[in-house]
């Protein structure tokens, strides 16, 4: 997205912004940084511990964020919702 606004392709660089939308809506579903945390566990990056006062998603908005990751392909094989 940045490499085509900065090489003037503003349509291209519009358009990735609204396909992200979605994304970058999840990662603010709750208090930052849980989302992200929380993504980064899902898609097998991280362990799934937080540390105080940190603490884990409500499990309707994890399901969101789950939902939203698969979306693009994010999750990690065989990650639990």
């Amino acid at each position: 997205m940045i490499r085509a606004f900065r090489q003037g392709d503003l349509a291209r660089a519009r358009d990735l912004h609204y396909r992200l939308e979605p994304l970058n809506r999840a990662m603010f579903i709750e208090t930052n940084p849980v989302p992200v945390k929380t993504a980064l566990s899902m898609m097998g990056m991280i362990g799934p511990e937080m540390r105080l006062p940190l603490v884990g998603m409500k499990d309707e908005n994890r399901e969101r964020l789950a939902s939203v990751l698969d979306g693009f392909g994010l999750l990690a094989k065989g990650a639990r919702r």
